[in-house]
């Protein structure tokens, strides 16, 4: 486990020293560099040189848009069992982490096949968060919102690339490469610094949700693979990013609407904290369900 889990451990350390220092690092700068340039230039590098069949990559979207769903319904249901905020803990308890802690993980874990098929998952979950999460906590769906988002144009130069079989030309095809590569590191960099400044308001009720965010991603990734049929590596990197901790992206929402902004922050510091204990465990059986380990 250590060649996987010891790069990322190591990053986040020096993200949270980062914070924790008196230079600190401008998170806000950064972010935008990932989510702006990174994150769409990682999505058309590994979708655009495709090892794996495009059929795969539609597989583990399905997926992913299926996860999302099942961890739905399965917190509203919680939620209304305990008498919790829908518009407060919809989102938390339904939006794992898949960016800074589900990419680098499964690139660690599978190789550069797992970040073609995390890609993809990773895809859905961000469009999901930045349309559906962001909207639970405006009140309102508003489309001018999503069509701001460069992933979405990322993916149709993608879905334009794979219908026509056009070649990139290597000038491209490099540079989204190289500003690809920095999303990885600076996304651990960014859930590090981020982990340090960050403060638990509520610790019982965070301690509570962050069990109920894991309990849920792990239910509704096994009854993916099981209604799909998934087998191999699919299912490992299912497993994999439908398992991650909140979002820090849903607490950056919460706290623009304020919706219980104080609370939300200590879940998402929890359920990191309780995903990091865990990691050996659901990397282990990832790793068995795609035949790696036994």
């Amino acid at each position: 486990m250590l060649p996987i889990l010891g790069p990322i451990g190591i990053l986040v350390l020096i993200g949270y020293a980062m914070g924790r220092g008196a230079t600190g690092l401008d998170t806000r700068t950064l972010s935008t560099v990932v989510v702006m340039v990174a994150a769409p230039a990682l999505i058309f590098s590994s979708l655009t040189s495709l090892e794996i069949t495009p059929q795969a990559v539609v597989a583990i979207s399905g997926a992913a848009a299926l996860c999302l769903a099942i961890s739905a319904l399965l917190a509203a249901l919680v939620l209304k069992l305990t008498g919790g905020s829908l518009r407060s803990f919809l989102p938390v308890l339904m939006m794992p982490n898949s960016g800074n802690m589900g990419l680098p993980l499964v690139m660690l874990a599978f190789g550069d096949a797992g970040r073609e098929l995390a890609a993809a998952y990773f895809v859905v979950v961000a469009l999901a968060q930045h349309s559906i999460g962001m909207s639970i906590y405006a009140g309102s769906f508003k489309v001018g919102t999503l069509l701001r988002q460069p992933l979405i144009y990322s993916v149709l130069l993608v879905v334009l690339v794979l219908t026509t079989g056009i070649d990139v030309p290597p000038v491209i095809a490099t540079t989204a490469e190289m500003t690809g590569g920095m999303m990885v590191p600076a996304m651990l960099l960014l859930l590090g610094t981020s982990l340090a400044r960050l403060r638990v308001a509520d610790l019982k009720s965070a301690v509570v949700l962050a069990f109920g965010r894991l309990a849920i991603g792990v239910i509704s990734a096994i009854c993916v693979i099981w209604i799909l049929g998934l087998e191999g590596m699919p299912a490992g990197v299912v497993f994999l990013m439908a398992t991650m901790p909140t979002a820090i992206v849903i607490y950056v929402f919460s706290e623009r609407y304020n919706r219980d902004p104080e609370r939300v922050v200590g879940v998402v510091v929890v359920s990191t904290l309780l995903t990091f204990a865990c990691l050996p465990g659901l990397t282990w059986i990832a790793l068995r369900m795609a035949g790696v380990a036994s």
